[in-house]
């Protein structure tokens, strides 16, 4: 499963040609009225995100995010207006570690509205104050779509962001206040950026497919606005996305001029589907990597030395959404629930709704470990069958687009059936978006959840309550069916009739932003457990409170003190790298205000 992030405009992209510049007729163009206005005095609509992320987010930047680092906090010199403050810092502790356990001296802020806000068309407007970032501070506010495709094929859209290398900003420099003497620095340049995928660009060292509207080396449409008299830090300035079902337009408002950050607007035609899908907000300040001058992740020779001065506080004052060309939708909260029964993969089977393949779902197999097979269906006209390629393993699913929303299925029954040779071990569970992944046992030459294993066609029906575990979201879910074999086994083998079944008439509350707050403090259970060497432990607040999380050893010795600070309302998570103590039993303690509670969590090396 791929990691998503963001990706450096560094990146070396083909076909140019792909951005199809067509002047557009803003004659008749209007801004409507405001449909969604974050003003930032709670964090009811964003959730921190944390950790390191694979390399470094994948663009090998060398901040470690913790949830502490974004806060609301009034506005320097502008008494009762909050903001969304994220400040970086430079430290490091024990936790604050890469992915593979290596220690990190930066940590930063980033927070995004998945699961709580999202956004289709519109004018979106942001009030962002900047810190002195020189050199390799990397700040944007930003978006990406809600898909559960992997990037760049859910398309990412940049507001803005800032911290572009020196050869980015000295190839523009002749234009939109630039001076072209190849002088500016990080803190007079911004610019905004849209990413999508497109097989044309496919080519070595872009094998992923992502095309990049900023990447412009012959500097014919790309504009990032200069300001050489009065640096873009350390004051507010107003970005602008103009966003409708045709078009992509950027602008830079400052001391009341705006600013387009490219020569027109990028106009995309029906067979780009990246930009016509709702889209999540991000805010976030990177600390080197890609697309910065500072090093990368792992290698100290790839760059510059961080310069940012510590600590470097980010301020969003604000985001809106406005109607624009009559187009803009905001939806709150977790997608609307199914219920009944919900088609997977069925012909003649009565749903109430299903997932149909290449219109709202996908069929994968992972890393060619499976080809076409000759099986033929069970029922109906269509059926997936394939051949093991004896590559020791085998993966495949079913991908829904958008995230799915089966939280009423949870005493149903996930049912399918399978023509596996009856010798064959096999697993079949459920991803969520958030990357959480659980599996159940169909071990060969055995009947499991009623499935006769006689090499013919078998009925099986899982309860939902074995499936989803502890930790799986059934209102986000990615993947609602896969099936995964981890012996190397040969073998040809067909699934059809995969469908949910018991599905709740009353599923979830009205998914609004005051629905989705915690009501009560929680303790989750710590997950993998037992585990080696790291772990997950989530936890809830309904209130801002002061926070402490602590690692007991089996004699009530204290071994670590994980979170002590004061947190605003939300779930949090927070690993433990547990490299330095021997296995054993321990216990994890949460203290948040009058609220104590107390787990128990198994180290086995």
């Amino acid at each position: 499963m791929t990691q998503f992030a963001k990706y450096s405009s560094r990146i070396s992209f083909a076909l140019i040609a792909l951005f199809l510049f067509i002047s557009m007729e803003y004659s008749h163009a209007q801004v409507g009225e405001v449909i969604w206005e974050e003003q930032f005095d709670h964090m009811d609509n964003w959730m921190p995100d944390i950790g390191n992320g694979s390399w470094g987010w994948g663009n090998g930047e060398l901040q470690f995010y913790k949830a502490e680092n974004v806060q609301i906090a009034e506005i320097p010199g502008e008494p009762g207006n909050n903001a969304l403050r994220i400040t970086a810092k430079q430290e490091s502790g024990p936790n604050i570690v890469d992915q593979w356990g290596n220690p990190l001296n930066y940590t930063s802020g980033k927070v995004t509205t998945r699961a709580r806000v999202s956004v289709q068309y519109g004018l979106i407007e942001t009030r962002v104050r900047i810190p002195n970032i020189d050199l390799g501070g990397w700040p944007a506010v930003w978006m990406l779509g809600t898909t559960n495709y992997g990037w760049p094929r859910k398309g990412e859209i940049d507001i803005m962001e800032m911290g572009h290398t020196q050869a980015f900003r000295d190839l523009h420099d002749a234009h939109n206040g630039g001076n072209g003497l190849n002088n500016s620095t990080v803190n007079q340049v911004v610019g905004s950026n849209a990413i999508f995928f497109s097989e044309d660009a496919i080519v070595p060292g872009n094998p992923s497919g992502a095309a990049s509207l900023s990447w412009d080396p012959d500097d014919d449409f790309c504009r990032p606005y200069y300001n050489h008299d009065l640096p873009l830090t350390d004051r507010f300035l107003t970005y602008r996305t103009y966003w409708d079902e045709q078009s992509l337009r950027f602008t830079v408002i400052d001391n009341d001029v705006e600013y387009d950050l490219y020569t027109t607007p990028f106009n995309y035609d029906s067979t780009l589907q990246d930009f016509r899908r709702p889209f999540y907000l991000i805010a976030n300040l990177a600390i080197g990597g890609t697309f910065t001058d500072g090093y990368n992740l792992g290698d100290p020779n790839s760059g510059a030395p961080i310069s940012l001065p510590f600590p470097a506080e980010m301020y969003v004052d604000y985001i809106k959404v406005m109607k624009w060309n009559g187009q803009g939708e905001v939806h709150f909260g977790v997608p609307e629930a199914k219920q009944g029964t919900f088609g997977i993969f069925t012909d003649l089977t009565p749903t109430d709704d299903e997932l149909q393949a290449g219109v709202n779902s996908e069929i994968y197999v992972w890393e060619g470990t499976l080809s076409g097979g000759t099986i033929e269906p069970y029922e109906g006209e269509n059926v997936i069958s394939w051949q093991t390629n004896g590559l020791g393993w085998f993966g495949a699913g079913v991908m829904s687009i958008q995230p799915l929303n089966l939280f009423g299925f949870g005493d149903g029954f996930l049912n399918f059936r399978i023509k596996m040779p009856a010798n064959v071990s096999f697993k079949i569970g459920i991803i969520d978006v958030w990357g959480n992944q659980q599996y159940v046992d169909f071990p060969g030459n055995q009947t499991t959840y009623g499935l006769v294993r006689d090499g013919e066609w078998g009925l099986a029906s899982i309860p939902a309550s074995d499936i989803r575990g502890e930790f799986i979201d059934l209102r986000m879910l990615s993947y609602p069916f896969v099936i995964l074999e981890v012996n190397g086994a040969s073998c040809e083998f067909g699934l059809d009739d995969i469908y949910w079944s018991g599905g709740a008439t009353a599923i979830v509350p009205e998914d609004t932003p005051e629905a989705l707050l915690p009501t009560q403090f929680s303790l989750e259970n710590n997950y993998p457990n037992p585990f080696n060497p790291v772990t997950t432990i989530s936890y809830t607040l309904p209130k801002t409170t002061p926070v402490e999380l602590a690692i007991y050893d089996i004699h009530g010795q204290l071994v670590e003190t994980l979170v002590k600070s004061s947190q605003v309302s939300g779930s949090y998570s927070v690993q433990w790298q547990a490299t330095e103590v021997p296995s054993g039993v321990y216990f994890y303690r949460l203290k948040a205000g009058e609220f104590v509670d107390v787990k128990k969590c198994i180290l086995l090396k």
